[in-house]
């Protein structure tokens, strides 16, 4: 049913005595789409299931729990760009149980997460999955910086000193990704969405050009949201 058919039907209820309405309950997540299986007694179960069926065949096909590991993140990954974000969630599940110490897993979990704008949790699957260990894959604490970023301007529930805290975090991840990241073009592009969530269009606007100078290709779409906010300036 349409938003505008449903609000029409309720306006007439106001109006006819006895017209009775429910509020449909929202899908229940199933345990395994949720970072870790959720908690509680259902994510027990969901292990356990895990744990007895497809991670132990999943071990036995790839020779190990890390290399199994290692293809079910890049499976999630690819599901992911798929728009499955479920069967995503699931993958990155399975990887967890076979390897939790691999930060590729946090991370996934992360993209999952930002792309349901469930902008903090997936900071703080970022924030996991960096201090597992030296993470060392391209681009992570560049992904990192923005969601970080996007945490801080999108999530109206935070108090101030959240807000803060989570701009500071963005600055210090991308500011370790300059230091560390070879693909500049792909940092620069990223920071420059940080500045435009704060609404620093003309620091936005440097990074762009700092991007393409780097070999970078900035998106389109994010050039023209930004050129709407501010004009672009020369490159200097």
């Amino acid at each position: 049913m349409q938003f505008h058919s449903k609000l029409a039907f309720l306006t007439s209820c106001l109006w006819l005595a006895g017209c009775v309405t429910s509020v449909p309950k929202a899908p229940q997540v199933r345990a395994d789409e949720l970072p870790m299986y959720g908690a509680g007694k259902q994510a027990g179960a969901a292990v356990t299931a895990a744990r007895d069926g497809s991670i132990t065949e999943a071990a036995r096909s790839y020779g190990s729990p890390g290399a199994a590991a290692q293809a079910l993140v890049e499976q999630g990954y690819r599901l992911q760009r798929e728009a499955q974000p479920g069967m995503a969630m699931r993958s990155f599940n399975q990887a967890w149980l076979l390897n939790p110490d691999n930060p590729e897993v946090y991370a996934g979990f992360a993209v999952v997460l930002e792309d349901q704008r469930k902008l903090c949790q997936a900071m703080s699957m970022m924030d996991r999955a960096i201090s597992l260990h030296p993470p060392t894959f391209r681009g992570i604490y560049a992904d990192a910086g923005r969601i970080a970023a996007r945490c801080a301007a999108e999530d109206k529930t935070l108090p101030p000193e959240a807000r803060i805290a989570a701009t500071a975090r963005s600055d210090e991840w991308y500011r370790k990704s300059e230091a560390v990241e070879p693909d500049k073009g792909y940092l620069y592009a990223s920071w420059a969405t940080a500045y435009y969530w704060r609404g620093q269009y003309g620091e936005a606007w440097a990074m762009v050009h700092r991007s393409r100078a780097a070999g970078g290709n900035p998106s389109p779409a994010f050039v023209e949201m930004l050129r709407a906010r501010m004009p672009e300036p020369p490159s200097s």
